[in-house]
């Protein structure tokens, strides 16, 4: 948040950081299918372009307090590996490039018709938004100071991550095939 100050001769700023706050707030980042993958299920030797869309995706959820802004950061692996083999053993038959996608929603539902993507740079997505979606409106006000009594809980929301992408399959060998995906959420 960003206040200023002008007078005809001089202008001051000051930047407030609501973030150092944010120990004081609590942040959930829950799996809305656990035990499911973001799976692409059964692909052919040379079959190209595998994508799923955002309909398909892996599905977590974002629980905070409304007005305070998270930032988010979601790191995928650029291959999915045969086996345990990470370092693809020097040829491409090991591995099947993977390509990151993500997108929010953060208007109080799961509704992927309410997604905006993110920007995502060499399967690194990044997004900074409120919890709840405020429109053209500024920020809210700064957070309300801890006190006997106040419940912090009472102002949570939950915002939506979608995660999925797509494989470019060439020739490679059979097998199972997986890769890691991270994701970090922390207040702004």
């Amino acid at each position: 948040m960003l206040f200023t100050y002008n007078t005809s001769m001089f202008s001051y700023a000051q930047e407030t950081d609501f973030g150092q706050f944010s120990s004081l707030y609590s942040l959930t980042l829950t799996d809305l299918s656990p035990g499911s993958d973001l799976d692409f299920g059964i692909v052919l030797i040379n079959e190209g372009f595998v994508s799923l869309d955002i309909t398909e995706s892996k599905v977590l959820s974002i629980d905070g307090v409304e007005y305070l802004d998270v930032i988010v950061d979601i790191t995928a692996d650029s291959y999915l590996f045969l086996g345990t083999d990470i370092a693809c053993n020097g040829g491409s038959t090991n591995c099947i490039p993977f390509t990151l996608q993500a997108a929010f929603a953060n208007r109080g539902t799961n509704n992927t018709n309410q997604a905006n993507t993110m920007n995502v740079t060499s399967n690194v997505a990044s997004a900074q938004f409120p919890i709840k979606y405020r429109g053209n409106a500024p920020p809210g006000p700064p957070p309300t100071p801890v006190y006997q009594g106040y419940n912090p809980a009472l102002f949570n929301e939950t915002a939506y991550l979608y995660i999925y992408g797509s494989l470019n399959v060439g020739s490679v060998l059979a097998g199972a095939y997986s890769g890691e995906i991270s994701v970090l959420v922390s207040y702004d």
